[in-house]
């Protein structure tokens, strides 16, 4: 599904012009070699563009993409026709330890060789000024002779990671991949090994076969020079005698098609987010696809940008199908709301790239199952939109600096939103968890805990128990000992002359939320002494009083996972109605 759908999605792009002519494909360009017409390098400019600076005022680098002749996927030492790395172009390695350049070892010697015998090869007969400088290049660069060349040398370590192009002297805008005698020639020449004929798995017709795939780009936690959806790297996955990915049966030119088209989409932020060690690339086959995915990003809070015309017009939506009715989606311009709509999770698996989940729907019905994903997660007063990466946040300990969320979470999670579906049962438990463990619970913990009950009572036909924010009518003896723990924590601060160095909520909230009838009997006597000192003690008492008769003193012996989810909805609501009362005192 997920290579016909971007075989598919190619013709879109095409129809643009943002896919590569036919034989040429897109690189990634740092820096440019200068040379001159006897050869020498003049001049080694870096070409990358400085980005705007991000919300923490840190800008980077980005390399600039050129057209340049097909490169053909090897994973043997094999020049690609005007290369563009540098162990091949210029035959040194950049010693990390001693911070130089070292000609050492066949590793660079053979690879420099290689590059020179090929680009000689293709030259051959072509005399335009950039040609035979780039010629003169490859007769008289020596290796060896070059491992103090300052040029280089100032490079440091941006050497090694670099990509490089050719051009004139003087003359940026002559390059040499640009060269049309160079890309005549190369059109012409013969396009490598001879495919297998077969029948394409995809396009269902008879065309050659790809034996080995182009490389994906950019998944976040792959290979830096890429990884491959469809590879057959042991004998034991073939079959019919068939090797590497003729196994797949997918056409060269499918392959190209799909592969260009994914490496597009993750290289565009607007059509891609990462999610922990997942990449995650979405789009439509609509005519104005930006503008579905446009809003697709901004309802998972994952585009970054302030924009309070259209955070008002999400949170209206939001509003509507919380209430039970259905989103205009004729408010957003340019979407479609029943344009199909492709969500795609891909993670690193070792040399591969696994495909974690694949959603397509009608874009308005995605559009309304997000809403209602942050329609359950909203508390009173609480922002409506809240971005996958800060649910995830919340699953770790704020003391830990490299713990991630379970990854087994992520992708059920992601497909809970999209589809409407019930979230993943150990979205709950490590909630409640990391709330026992840390003691803390705030809108979004609170956010997580209200979405998982509700939708979980939702599924089996019974009553929604959690509102957005208090709800003194509310009986559920889980939420109304989380309420009443809540009030004997305020008691307790009430009475104290100074800051505490220890509440009753450091040393009995988790017992308290696993087995109130052990603990609540103590913090009670306890709470009779801490009124003696509360100047509120009358307020107090009667908020106690109400929570205590609902109660009517039966405290439950053990709260199974759903109620201590219950409980800590009702502790934390009843601490929020504290802080709006103060601050409507102000």
């Amino acid at each position: 599904m997920l290579i016909s759908a971007l075989n598919e999605y190619y013709d879109k792009l095409a129809t643009v012009g943002k896919v590569s002519p036919p034989g040429m494909t897109r690189q990634k360009i740092s820096h440019m070699i200068m040379l001159r017409p006897d050869g020498s390098i003049s001049d080694i400019i870096d070409v990358r563009k400085e980005t705007p600076p991000d919300a923490k005022g840190k800008t980077k680098k980005e390399n600039m993409e050129y057209l340049f002749p097909e490169r053909p996927p090897t994973t043997s030492i094999a020049a690609y026709p005007i290369d563009h790395r540098p162990l091949y172009i210029f035959g040194l390695s950049y010693d990390k330890n001693e911070k130089r350049l070292t000609a050492d070892g066949e590793k660079a010697a053979e690879r420099h060789k290689k590059f020179v015998e090929h680009n000689l090869e293709l030259v051959g007969g072509l005399n335009s000024e950039i040609v035979a400088a780039f010629r003169n290049f490859l007769l008289n660069w020596r290796p060896e002779n070059e491992t103090e060349n300052f040029k280089l040398a100032a490079l440091g370590k941006d050497y090694a990671g670099g990509s490089y192009c050719f051009a004139l002297d003087g003359h940026p805008e002559i390059m040499l991949q640009e060269d049309e005698g160079l890309l005549e020639k190369w059109q012409a020449s013969p396009a490598g090994e001879e495919a297998a004929d077969g029948i394409c798995a995809v396009s269902g017709r008879p065309a050659p076969i790809a034996r080995i795939h182009d490389k994906i780009r950019g998944v976040r936690g792959g290979q830096p020079t890429g990884t491959a959806i469809v590879c057959f790297n042991s004998p034991s996955e073939e079959s019919y005698g068939m090797s590497q990915s003729y196994n797949s049966s997918i056409s060269q030119e499918v392959m190209k098609r799909y592969t260009e088209a994914l490496n597009l989409l993750i290289a565009d932020p607007k059509h891609r987010i990462y999610i922990e060690d997942m990449t995650v690339v979405f789009w439509t086959q609509s005519e104005n696809g930006e503008a579905e995915s446009d809003l697709f990003m901004s309802m998972l809070g994952g585009d970054g940008q302030d924009d309070d015309e259209l955070d008002a017009m999400l949170h209206a939506a939001v509003r509507e199908i919380a209430q039970g009715r259905n989103a205009d989606l004729s408010a957003f311009d340019g979407v479609n709301e029943n344009a199909d709509f492709y969500v795609v999770g891909l993670a690193p698996n070792v040399a591969r790239v696994a495909q974690k989940f694949i959603y397509r729907s009608r874009f308005g019905e995605i559009f309304t199952n997000v809403a209602r994903h942050q329609a359950d997660m909203a508390q009173d007063g609480g922002r409506y939109q809240i971005p996958l990466w800060r649910i995830l946040k919340e699953l770790v300990s704020p003391k830990s600096k490299n713990e991630k969320a379970p990854p087994p979470l992520i992708a059920p999670l992601f497909m809970s939103i999209l589809g409407g579906g019930r979230y993943p049962d150990s979205l709950l438990e490590t909630a409640v968890r990391r709330v026992k463990t840390d003691k803390s619970v705030n809108y979004v913990r609170a956010g997580i805990i209200k979405a998982c009950v509700n939708r979980r009572a939702r599924f089996k036909n019974e009553r929604e128990e959690i509102d957005m924010a208090l709800n003194k009518d509310n009986t559920n003896p889980a939420y109304l000992c989380g309420r009443l723990f809540a009030v004997l924590e305020r008691i307790q601060q009430n009475a104290a002359e100074g800051e505490l160095n220890k509440t009753i909520k450091d040393g009995y909230f988790a017992a308290a939320c696993s087995r109130p009838q052990v603990v609540f009997p103590q913090l009670m006597k306890l709470a009779q002494y801490h009124l003696k000192k509360d100047e509120y003690a009358k307020i107090d008492n009667i908020i106690m009083g109400e929570i205590i008769d609902k109660l009517r003193d039966n405290y439950p012996a053990v709260l199974p996972l759903v109620e201590q989810g219950k409980f800590i909805i009702g502790y934390y609501q009843q601490v929020q109605s504290f802080y709006a009362k103060k601050e409507e005192n102000k």
